[in-house]
């Protein structure tokens, strides 16, 4: 469903939630209330349009996530919490509009019962609803490592039923198993081979099937072209499997990368106009940013020197667009005697200090490289700068890792918002797929969201390290 349909229905729910609201306090408590948005407008806009942009920002909008049940029941409450907020405080101390302790509680139960019920039946359909049938233009190792995985993801619309002979690429692709986020299961039965690639016309039209699915475009045939030209032209769509797998896991998978993500990537990125905004962007919020840190370094200051003895600030050599390396600024947080040591961060780093804890799960640490934003070393979005030593790691075991320096790195990012820090090189080769998709899709818009999403992010604390 798309998001802006998901947006819109907590919209309409959010806006039920609070009339009903209104209803009951007016039926049972008291009879002149103007709850509702009749009565009370500014305060129910308020909570209407924070339960809608609190669900998006908490990830209720993503289908992966709708399978969880219990992160579901989480986000519904904390979103419910945000709307009583939000319509407290614009009621009680903004637009002065009373609303009372019943109205509030009805309004933050009410959103959480309907909301929380619409993301149930929908994750169920979800689960258990119809598929869309799918045949992969080949038999061979890639196709079938493709469509395990494909068929074994619970959230998506897809299912593979069948091979075609003949339809296989024929140039070597890397052979990693996590590198679409999904280890491939050895226990999924494969899908039958339905026939060969001459008769994949009438295969798909025997078994209903509407659409197929090639690994690659480099290294097809003629009869390759012939059969897909066939098949659209019968009505059967034909997609690439990094398209498909874009859409269903908003990540590039990176042993499906080919000449032509390449070269529309190239085009993407070739757009002076977007890139001129996202660095306006990126000066404005920096001015901000440094003047909050300003305000906030005397205290700072102090609480380091109580705590840990040393240098205020750290710096570190990273690397940036087009391979180059900087030095990123932020508070120290270890100890100065480790601080040179150029190794993975962990959960419950032993480099760490008491204060420096709080630090990392606030971001505040990060602060200082506003600083680097305003010098052009960075940009507020973008992928996670890791250090030379680590990047040369990288680079030899993990394909087109590289490729993540087309664009400049950022304080946060499309990797940073669904999965945080990568602790290995598997981890490592997941946070690169969707590196990989923020560099293909690079917009101002996705800035935005990606900083918004950031915010929760950050209250949830996930990949603070």
């Amino acid at each position: 469903m798309p998001t802006v349909l998901v947006f819109l229905i907590d919209l309409l729910l959010t806006a039920l939630a609070v009339e009903t609201a209104g209803w009951i306090v007016r039926l049972g408590f008291h009879p002149d209330a103007t709850l509702g948005l009749a009565g009370t407008t500014v305060a129910a806009s308020a909570a209407t349009f924070a339960a809608a942009l609190g669900a998006y920002l908490t990830g209720l909008h993503a289908p992966s996530l709708l399978l969880q049940t219990k992160q579901v029941v989480a986000r519904v409450a904390l979103v419910s919490v945000g709307a009583v907020l939000a319509t407290l405080v614009v009621a009680y101390f903004i637009w002065y509009q009373p609303i009372g302790r019943t109205g509030l509680v009805l309004i933050g139960t009410l959103t959480f019962i309907l909301l929380l019920c619409w993301r149930l039946l929908y994750g169920r359909f979800i689960a258990k609803g119809p598929r869309i049938s799918m045949v992969m233009l080949g038999t061979g190792p890639v196709e079938r490592r493709f469509a395990a995985r494909l068929n074994t993801l619970g959230h998506t619309r897809y299912a593979v039923r069948g091979f075609i002979e003949g339809g296989e690429i024929t140039t070597e692709l890397p052979k990693q198993s996590v590198v679409l986020g999904v280890p491939v299961p050895e226990d999924v039965e494969d899908p039958p081979v339905l026939g060969p690639l001459d008769d994949v016309v009438e295969l798909c039209q025997e078994a209903e099937i509407t659409h197929a699915v090639i690994v690659g475009v480099s290294g097809l045939s003629d009869a390759q072209v012939r059969a897909m030209s066939l098949l659209q032209a019968h009505g059967v769509r034909v997609h690439t499997a990094g398209n498909i797998w874009m859409n269903v896991a908003l990540q590039v998978p990176i042993d499906l990368v080919d000449a032509r993500w390449v070269l529309n990537t190239f085009e993407q990125l070739d757009r002076p106009a977007v890139l001129a905004a996202k660095r306006l962007v990126d000066l404005s919020v920096s001015a901000i940013g440094l003047l909050v840190f300003a305000a906030m370094f005397p205290l700072l200051w102090v609480v380091q020197r109580l705590d840990s003895p040393g240098p205020f600030f750290y710096s570190q050599d990273r690397v940036g667009v087009a391979g180059r390396v900087f030095r990123v600024h932020k508070v120290r947080t270890m100890r100065v005697a480790e601080r040179e040591q150029q190794r993975w961060a962990s959960e419950s780093d032993d480099r760490t200090t008491r204060f420096s804890r709080l630090l990392r799960r606030l971001r505040i640490d990060e602060f200082p490289q506003f600083w680097n934003v305003v010098r052009g070393d960075m940009s507020l979005v973008g992928p996670r700068p890791e250090q030379p030593k680590i990047v040369d790691e990288l680079e030899r075991d993990i394909p087109y890792f590289g490729y993540r320096h087309l664009v400049k790195p950022g304080i946060t990012g499309w990797a940073q918002i669904h999965q945080g820090y990568a602790a290995s090189v598997d981890e490592s080769a997941v946070k690169l797929s969707y590196d990989l998709y923020y560099v293909g899709r690079l917009s101002v818009l996705m800035d935005l969201d990606i900083m918004l999403r950031t915010a929760f992010v950050m209250l949830a604390r996930i990949g603070s390290r």
